[in-house]
């Protein structure tokens, strides 16, 4: 066995040491990962897709998860390949996501009427329709982060109001004053 491999073997080992110790909440273990495969597994991601922007918050968005599920996580023999693996997912959910939205953003902007439904019932048609993309973007970025992750959680990901406030820490009435402050805002934003 070459060096090279007997290296490549101590460092999968390491890797499954901390993968483990990170399924039990330590979170220097989690770190170290985090340390170790974060450069690899971005160069991995930009080779399939070549956004920068999506691989990045495709990836910080796999760390949140593991973080956040360490104890349910499986038992892995490479964490490197099980990772890149996550991404890919990761990065394909992300562009299948966009796209939908660049369906329904296109599809508000030609139909003043979609401006007064429901927003619940707006969001449903934004999962199936396209143009107003730049028009919701730019509404989405004058929402504080707090209020697009709470937006991200209920709509985009389907979550209830008690699984948004568990997710981000918050009572249910806060998330739901939240999330009624942000549509506010974007409905505001979408009619000028």
């Amino acid at each position: 066995m070459s060096k090279k491999q007997l290296l490549e073997e101590k460092i999968i080992s390491l890797h499954s040491l901390w993968w483990e110790a990170m399924r039990l909440g330590d979170k220097e273990a989690f770190l170290d990962i985090y340390k170790s495969l974060y450069r690899s597994l971005g160069g991995f991601g930009l080779r399939v897709y070549g956004d920068p922007d999506v691989v990045t918050d495709s990836l910080n968005q796999v760390f949140l998860d593991i973080w956040e599920k360490h104890e349910f996580l499986p038992r892995v023999d490479n964490v490197e390949a099980y990772l890149s693996r996550t991404l890919k997912n990761k990065i394909l959910k992300n562009i299948a996501r966009q796209q939908k939205m660049d369906n329904a953003i296109a599809m508000i902007s030609q139909d003043d009427e979609l401006l007064d439904m429901p927003y619940e019932e707006l969001v449903v048609k934004i999962e199936s329709d396209e143009l107003v993309k730049r028009q919701l973007n730019i509404a989405l970025k004058k929402l504080t982060p707090q209020q697009r992750k709470l937006i991200q959680l209920r709509f985009y990901e389907g979550l209830s109001y008690e699984n948004v406030a568990e997710n981000s820490g918050l009572t249910v009435r806060t998330a739901y004053n939240t999330i009624y402050s942000a549509l506010k805002s974007l409905r505001e934003h979408l009619r000028l």
